[in-house]
């Protein structure tokens, strides 16, 4: 480790570039979830299936779900200990209370049963399975299950941090330092992914974990595993002067490399050949995909800073959270008011991700960012 690499680097503020990234990744989001309604063969419990689908969104459906969760995760991670040495333990959980949980909570009160009725169930139907199963809410709480996930962690950071405490003098560590930790976060995402398909579900599976939290066993070590990396990237400096950021062009050529053979398997060998280890294959590529992809996306979305969209997207940034947070009851409104509509799929798909993205900025704008009972949520 040279002197650079020693240099203690004094405690700095956010990172305004990793705000357009997220905006970015909740576009995303949109996209993705938009992109399920038009897809063949949509999962059966999806909110709005469409009589015509094509096979190019489920290529983009399998894209995007490789990196669009870990970017957010890991930029959640990055500025967890700062945001713990500024408030201290008490006023750190107070905050994430406040700007985490409740708006989970919330949401699922709320949220949830307004696309149940958007559905057309009567709110006596949803009286009747609220009566027969309590936890319907959160076990139908689609999107909100990230931030039911998120919190947990966050929660669980203040523990972590009294075993590891987190300095405001960052000194940045040596690049064999970085890829070593790459690497074994890599290595554990991938063992419990196959070890969590081998005895507890199949990969594509959602469990209830005490009936409240929502989440995929195969992939929820991965996102820790993440979420563990942008602290310790903060930690040691990353994206700052005299840190490490990783290159652009040979993670480039790592996400599209894992990514072209995680999909070449999941999209055309599986459904053609059933062999039992190639079922197992695929989440131990996606949790690798998850870090490259991850990697590549990162120094890529640094260059947004320099970017034509950067005006737009600082403007967006403080409303992308409750464009996530509100996103899914416009899309399905917009959604099933159109799939009786006779119009090219991809003009429906263009359509609906512009009209989800349209009404959900100006919900959050107008009514999170103004009301008192959401305002300090959002």
């Amino acid at each position: 480790m040279n002197k650079q690499t020693r240099k203690p680097v004094r405690l700095q503020g956010r990172i305004l570039v990793f705000d357009f990234l997220r905006s970015v990744m909740i576009f995303f989001v949109i996209v993705l979830h938009t992109s399920m309604t038009y897809m063949l063969d949509s999962p059966s419990w999806w909110y709005v299936i469409s009589h015509k689908t094509s096979a190019v969104f489920v290529v983009i459906v399998n894209v995007l779900d490789l990196f669009m969760m870990p970017v957010l995760f890991f930029i959640s991670g990055y500025f967890t200990p700062a945001s713990y040495l500024k408030k201290g333990t008490a006023g750190f959980l107070k905050n994430k209370i406040k700007h985490i949980f409740f708006p989970w909570i919330v949401g699922i009160m709320v949220i949830v049963p307004l696309y149940t009725l958007f559905l057309g169930k009567s709110p006596n139907d949803l009286m009747e399975i609220l009566t027969e199963n309590p936890f319907y809410l959160f076990h139908s709480q689609g999107h909100l299950w990230y931030l039911g996930v998120l919190f947990l962690f966050l929660a669980a950071y203040p523990f972590v941090a009294r075993l590891a405490p987190p300095s405001s003098m960052r000194t940045a560590a040596s690049g064999r330092t970085n890829r070593l930790w790459l690497l074994a976060c890599m290595a554990v995402s991938a063992s419990c992914s196959w070890l969590s398909v081998t005895y507890i579900t199949p990969f594509d599976n959602w469990l209830y974990i005490a009936s409240v939290f929502t989440l995929k066993p195969a992939k929820i070590i991965t996102y820790l595993c993440i979420f563990m990396l942008g602290i310790y990237a903060w930690q040691t400096n990353w994206f700052t002067k005299g840190g490490f950021t990783p290159r652009t062009g040979v993670w480039f050529l790592w996400a599209t490399g894992t990514a072209t053979c995680y999909l070449t398997l999941r999209l055309l060998v599986i459904p053609r050949y059933d062999f039992p280890l190639l079922d197992k294959l695929v989440p131990v590529l996606d949790a690798v995909c998850s870090f490259t992809t991850l990697m590549y996306a990162l120094p890529a979305g640094i260059k947004l800073q320099t970017s034509r969209l950067a005006g737009w997207l600082a403007k967006l940034s403080p409303y992308s959270y409750g464009i996530y947070w509100i996103h899914l009851l416009p899309l399905i409104l917009y959604l099933r008011l159109i799939n009786d509509w006779d119009f090219p799929v991809f003009i429906k798909w263009i359509s609906g991700v512009c009209t989800t993205c349209l009404l959900s900025w100006l919900i959050s704008k107008y009514v999170l960012k103004k009301w008192p009972a959401f305002r300090d949520m959002f």
